[in-house]
């Protein structure tokens, strides 16, 4: 199974763990100039922009830990070109699947 695969597996794990929480996946594979962002989900009033780590052989933590400083930032200007002109309550988030389970940790990634 190729990496690009592999992903689409886990995104899909993602969505189906999200669905059974009450999210409401509004867009896969959202691409900007600055980069891609996995999952945008909603749910209640907020909007989840979330980054998919699969790691099937993996311990929790190890896909979080696989988001730099560089890939913060450029999901960040990805969310800025998303809501440019419709401004909306957000939260960035890592959902991580591993050999372990699935974790979904909101507001991992935000730094005021």
């Amino acid at each position: 199974m190729s990496q690009y695969q592999k992903g689409l597996e886990g995104e899909q794990l993602a969505e189906e763990y999200l669905g059974l929480r009450g999210f409401q996946v509004v867009k896969r594979r959202h691409r900007s100039r600055h980069g891609e962002i996995d999952l945008i989900a909603k749910k209640g009033g907020l909007l989840y922009f979330i980054e998919v780590k699969y790691r099937a052989e993996g311990r929790l933590g190890d896909g979080l830990a696989g988001i730099t400083p560089q890939k913060r930032v450029r999901m960040k200007d990805a969310i800025r070109d998303y809501l440019a002109g419709s401004p909306r309550a957000y939260r960035l988030a890592c959902l991580e699947i591993t050999r372990a389970g699935i974790l979904l940790r909101e507001d991992v990634l935000h730094e005021n």
